[in-house]
């Protein structure tokens, strides 16, 4: 009886050792890249692949929400951000993945407030009017700045 108990209690410490197991590693991240875009004549201006740049840009949680914005700002650039498709059941992880539009985001003339619209695409099997998907903020001057030094190099 002790034999099958000690047993049981070794199956099921191996057992549960192997279900803490999480994988951190970039490989099973989502890579997200930014376009930015001047809104005067729609020129593409900067392509933004750099990972600790693009978390550094959208890192929302000191993003202030607004109800609305101001009829007198002036739209500078358009920021398109997109991220990798999820991998499906069968498909090779060492192929590269399309990416998907997940969000556009209008910044203003020389102002911190920003025009934030969720892609319809991100919502699956449901239609959202674009009104309800659409959202403003004030960014920090440092996330500003970031993107400023960004279209300057």
């Amino acid at each position: 009886m002790k034999r099958i108990s000690a047993v049981f209690l070794i199956i099921n410490f191996l057992f549960l050792v192997g279900c803490s197991y999480q994988d951190d590693s970039m490989e099973s991240k989502k890579q997200s890249r930014i376009e930015i875009y001047s809104v005067e004549n729609d020129k593409l201006l900067k392509t933004i692949d750099d990972q600790i740049v693009v978390n550094e840009l959208f890192s929302t949680y000191n993003w202030e929400e607004k109800s609305e914005l101001s009829d007198d700002l002036i739209p500078e650039y358009q920021l398109l951000v997109y991220q990798e498709k999820t991998m499906l059941w069968g498909q090779d992880p060492d192929k590269d993945r399309e990416y998907e539009l997940i969000a556009t985001i209008t910044t203003f003339l020389d102002s911190s407030y920003i025009e934030e619209v969720i892609s319809s695409d991100v919502v699956k099997n449901m239609k959202i009017p674009e009104y309800a998907m659409t959202f403003y903020y004030i960014m920090p001057d440092k996330i500003m700045e970031t993107l400023h030094e960004q279209l300057e190099e």
